[in-house]
Order: C-alpha cells, then sequence, then structure tokens
C-alpha cells in the first residue's frame, strides 16, 4: 500500500468521523430547538460550522495533494 493510499484510506476514515458528528449535532440542535433551549442551539450551530469547515479543509487538501 503506497503513501497515497493509506493518506486516501485517513481521509476517508476522518470524513466519516466528521459526518457522524454533524448528524449528531443536527440531531441535538433539533432537539434544543423543540425545547426551546435557544442557547444550546446557537452552540450546536458553532460546532456545525466548524466541522463542515474542518470537512472542506479535508477536501481542499486531498484535491491539491499529488496523485
Amino acid at each position: 500500500m503506497g503513501q497515497n493510499e493509506c493518506l486516501i484510506q485517513e481521509e476517508r476514515a476522518t470524513m466519516n468521523e466528521i459526518q457522524d458528528l454533524l448528524i449528531e449535532r443536527y440531531v441535538e440542535q433539533s432537539e434544543a430547538i423543540r425545547e426551546g433551549n435557544r442557547c444550546r442551539a446557537i452552540e450546536l450551530e458553532f460546532e456545525i460550522k466548524e466541522l463542515l469547515r474542518e470537512k472542506e479543509n479535508i477536501k481542499q487538501w486531498a484535491a491539491a495533494w499529488p496523485a
């Protein structure tokens, strides 16, 4: 297995972890909104945005990596 293949597997694993976290945060945010917990919903929005930024950074980094 070459270095690029290993990195690709690591990227996929990280992306899957981020995706799982995003799902959890969206569910938590929905519950917070339903319960009227505006502060928690806002906190979760910041977490969601950070996870989306991290996901985008990985995509950009992977696209720039030489094959």
